[in-house]
């Protein structure tokens, strides 16, 4: 099928469901699957398309992988900005568990991030990198700029991007590898025992140094 005749055929908001179907199907294969592995044939059958379609929308599967992260990525800044609003004038006792709690649950809802990410968060020839992996390192190089800005982390920042990267870090093996630990755990990795496991492994590992950290910084002022 050609552009010219998918034109013909589909009316606009058709061309859009259709559209929509395919980067819904694109999500789910590349949150299950490593880039490398996750193939055209695979989102189209799971999409319910003839597979030249997501050339035909999308060009082609590093394009179609770009744009699943650029999706994934937008919806969690969206879901960021109430976040880091709700507990900015809180104290990093309520703040960061309430924060954990947002992120946790968005999660549970949106799990495709965490899992893309962990997947191909390792790069076997990084003079190579998979198509779209700037996107993933800009993504968390960011995370660490808004949330010491938008949690007031007022430290010196060689202190706060260790922090936050081993925050991210944390998220990413918990919840992007989220059935190999639970299963280790002898835990459903979709229950909220295991939620509240990630939530009290976080907190006793890294809460205590947050708050060091912010008092040591306070005393300096």
């Amino acid at each position: 099928m050609n552009p010219t005749a998918i034109d013909t055929v589909q009316p606009k908001g058709r061309k859009q469901e259709t559209r929509d179907k395919i980067l819904d199907a694109a999500q789910e294969v590349f949150s299950n699957y490593p880039y490398e592995s996750a193939g055209i044939r695979m989102i189209s059958k799971l999409a319910g398309v003839d597979h030249p379609l997501i050339k035909y929308y999308f060009g082609s599967k590093a394009d179609l992988f770009r744009e699943v992260i650029n999706h994934m990525i937008t919806q969690r800044r969206e879901l960021e900005q109430n976040w880091y609003s709700a507990v900015r004038s809180m104290g990093p006792s309520r703040g960061f568990p309430l924060f954990l709690d947002f992120i946790l649950e968005d999660y549970r809802k949106r799990p495709g991030l965490y899992h893309l990410v962990s997947l191909n968060f390792r790069q076997a020839d990084p003079e190579n990198p998979i198509p779209g992996f700037d996107l993933i390192e800009e993504f968390l190089k960011t995370e660490i700029d808004r949330m010491k800005q938008n949690l007031g982390m007022e430290m010196p920042n060689h202190e706060a991007e260790v922090f936050i990267r081993v925050f991210n870090t944390l998220m990413i093996s918990f919840l992007g590898g989220a059935h190999t630990h639970a299963r280790m755990l002898k835990m459903d990795p979709e229950s909220i025992v295991y939620f509240n496991w990630i939530k009290e492994s976080i907190l006793f590992t890294l809460l205590p140094q947050l708050k060091l950290m912010l008092q040591r910084s306070s005393s300096k002022e």
